[in-house]
Order: C-alpha cells, then sequence, then structure tokens
C-alpha cells in the first residue's frame, strides 16, 4: 500500500490504536507492584523473633562473662609472671638478694641502718626503705627515687581512697585487671622508718599516714623478704634449726625458732614448688573499707604471705590462719594466680573450703589447693 492510498481514517484509527497500546502497559505495571507489595511484621511475629534472641542471649552471656573473667585471669597470670621476672633482675644486680620488706631495726628485727650502702637492697634518696613494689618498678626500668612516687602517705584503706587521684596509675603490672579494689599497702615501710618528706610540691603527699598505699593486687613472701629472727612477742617464726640445718616447723612452743631469708633468693630450697609473688588483697570495696580488711585474723597485713603461727608449710595453711589474705573472689572458682622462686607462673584452684565465724562473721576460706604449693622456703623434715 502507498503511503497516497491511506485514507486518513485509517491513519487516525492505527495511532490511536498504538497509543493505546502504550499507556495501558505502564497501568498493568503498577497494578502489578501494588498487588506485590509486602506486608509487615505481626505482633505475634515480633513477639516471636523478641523471644527467641532473649533466649540466645540468655544462652550466650554466661559463656561471655566466663570468657571474659577467664580472659582477667590469664592476664593477670602475666602480670605475676612479669613481677617474678623483674625479682630475678633485681637479684641479679644485688647479689642474689630480693628487696627485703622490713622497718628499720638492728638487723635482727629490722634490717641494719648498715644496710643503705651494702648494696644488697634499694634505698630512696632520704635514706628510706624502697617498699617492694617501688624496688620492682626501679629493676624495671622505670625512675622511681622515692616510695611517694609510686603510692601514698595514709593509715587506713578509707584514707588512701581518699587520696585515689593522686596515686600513680603507671605501674599496670602490680594491678590484677580482676581485683576490685586495686588499693593495698606492702605494710612496710611504716611509722617511724617512713623518712622521706614525700612530695614536696603537694602538701597531701608530703605528710600524713603511716604506711604506704599504692595500685597493688599481689603479695610477697614474707618468710623469704622478712628480716625479724627467733621470737617476737613469744610466737616462733617459720624455721628451726635441728641437728646441724635450718628446716620447717611452726610447732607451738617451739623455743628455738629460727630466722627468715632477708631477700637472700639462694638459700630457697625447691624454688620450683616455692611462692615468692601470689594473688593478695581484700575481694571487695566493702571488705576493705569494713574492720575485716584490718583484722589480723583476716587480712591483717594483707599483701604479706607468711606461714609463721600457721601450723603449716604451705599456702592452704596460711590461708587457714589468715584468713582473706589471699581473696577467693578475684578469679573464678577460687583460682589464685602464683609466680615461684623460680619465676615460673601457675593458677592454682582449692578443692576444700571450710567457713568459720571471726567476729561473728561467716568466713569462707580455702583448706586445700589441687597442688601444694609451700610458703616455707626451708626444707621439709620430720621433728619427733
Amino acid at each position: 500500500m502507498s503511503r497516497q492510498n491511506v485514507e486518513p481514517g485509517h491513519l487516525c484509527q492505527r495511532i490511536a490504536g498504538l497509543t493505546q497500546q502504550r499507556t495501558q502497559k505502564p497501568r498493568e505495571t503498577q497494578k502489578s507492584r501494588e498487588t506485590q507489595k509486602p506486608r509487615g511484621f505481626t505482633l505475634v511475629e515480633l513477639l516471636v523473633v523478641v523471644s527467641i534472641i532473649a533466649l540466645l542471649i540468655s544462652i550466650l552471656l554466661p559463656s561471655l562473662k566466663q570468657a571474659r573473667e577467664q580472659a582477667k585471669s590469664i592476664k593477670c597470670l602475666a602480670h605475676s609472671r612479669g613481677m617474678g621476672q623483674a625479682t630475678m633482675v633485681f637479684a641479679g644486680s644485688h647479689d642474689g638478694f630480693f628487696q627485703v620488706s622490713a622497718n628499720e631495726g638492728d638487723g635482727k628485727v629490722g634490717y641494719d641502718p648498715a644496710e643503705v650502702t651494702s648494696g644488697k637492697y634499694e634505698f630512696a634518696a632520704e635514706r628510706e626503705l624502697l617498699a617492694w613494689p617501688a624496688a620492682l618498678a626501679r629493676a624495671s626500668g622505670a625512675t622511681v627515687q622515692a616510695n611517694w612516687r609510686w603510692g601514698v602517705r595514709a593509715d587506713t584503706f578509707a584514707d588512701a581512697r581518699n587520696k585515689k587521684s593522686l596515686i600513680s596509675d603507671e605501674y599496670e603490672m602490680f594491678v590484677c585487671p580482676a581485683d576490685r579494689v586495686k588499693i593495698a599497702t606492702p605494710f612496710y615501710p611504716n611509722g617511724n622508718s617512713i623518712k622521706g618528706v614525700g612530695d614536696p610540691s603537694d602538701p597531701i603527699t608530703a605528710s600524713g599516714g603511716t604506711k604506704y598505699w599504692g595500685r597493688l593486687s599481689y603479695g610477697i613472701n614474707e618468710d623469704v623478704v622478712g628480716i625479724e629472727a627467733k621470737t617476737k612477742s613469744g610466737q616462733p617464726w617459720p624455721a628451726v634449726w635441728k641437728n646441724g640445718v635450718w628446716g620447717e616447723s611452726n610447732l607451738p612452743n617451739w623455743a628455738n625458732a629460727g630466722n627468715r631469708l632477708q631477700g637472700n633468693l639462694d638459700r630457697i630450697y625447691d624454688p620450683g614448688t616455692c611462692l615468692i609473688i601470689v594473688d593478695a588483697g581484700a575481694n571487695s570495696i566493702q571488705e576493705a573499707e569494713s574492720g575485716q580488711f584490718n583484722n589480723s585474723l583476716r587480712t591483717g597485713y594483707a599483701n604479706l604471705i607468711t606461714s609463721a603461727q600457721a601450723f603449716g608449710f604451705d599456702l592452704a595453711a596460711s590461708t587457714s590462719r589468715w584468713v582473706q589474705r589471699v581473696p577467693i573472689k578475684r578469679h573464678p572458682r577460687g583460682a589464685v594466680n602464683v609466680t615461684f622462686a623460680d619465676n615460673h607462673a601457675a593458677t592454682i584452684k582449692p578443692i576444700r573450703f571450710a567457713t568459720q565465724p571471726v567476729d561473728g562473721i561467716s568466713v569462707k576460706y580455702p583448706i586445700e589447693y589441687g597442688q601444694r604449693v609451700r610458703v616455707s622456703p626451708y626444707k621439709p623434715y620430720v621433728v619427733k
């Protein structure tokens, strides 16, 4: 058909038909999309989803908490091991001696002032004995010229806590991440043995307080670093001289009790089983602020571990005598981290507990651990 033979009417009909097809297709597509539009969740479906999520959270939370606590324990063990390494560094440059923990005295009860120039121990510029954490910090390469560079002076935990902003947070190694308290005292030096004037630029730290307090979560073995000899207040110390050798004995009424090691690490018998550093301190802020922290039957000198008067040589016997010196709520299942005198570290767990009332308060403490950890540094023998 030629263009000339197309009638105008037919041409108009064809154009109108094409236009109608083009306009109908989008309408059909739009209608299809409207019919396929997704509907929202119903209230029942939402409640089901929320219930499932809550169930999963309740299942996973204990596992996550356990993993978090385990991570804290591992980091605590690493800190303890780091202190053990610093102890070895210190001893290597001090003729095999570690920093003594004592007040100034006559060499039998307390260190002899002549020791200031002996090179065995570390002293501050004011001839004040450095507390063992400050001495370890110095051995680790930190510039610690005085005890107040590490902590503050205070009489009690509450006093020290009020000065918390003045306590140095530089020495992370001394703090267990699971410790809820994080402030403790190494106890020595104290009283008249505090010779320094404190921070001369800060009146708060320059005076006041009979002990130093700082960020500290660990205790030192006083049987190794103590000085007291023979008897004190009629009580025997951890060793006796018998048959030509020093040996373990905490038997009552044993008159010829012997010396502590005065920091001499070379004299430790079987250093792989004798602790040098262990978790120590109060379990909680409330416990530290209450009378429990200062009661000698509970924590007493909280960050000193000793077998003196414990009628036993190992950590379990010491804990039974000095209940709550070693925290049982810091790590899961009462576990504690220990660094031994040969510089290896381990996590030990109690396997038996006992409970006794102390001043009307029921106190739970371990009486047996999964492995024997010696506190007394002497060779065991049977006293007949």
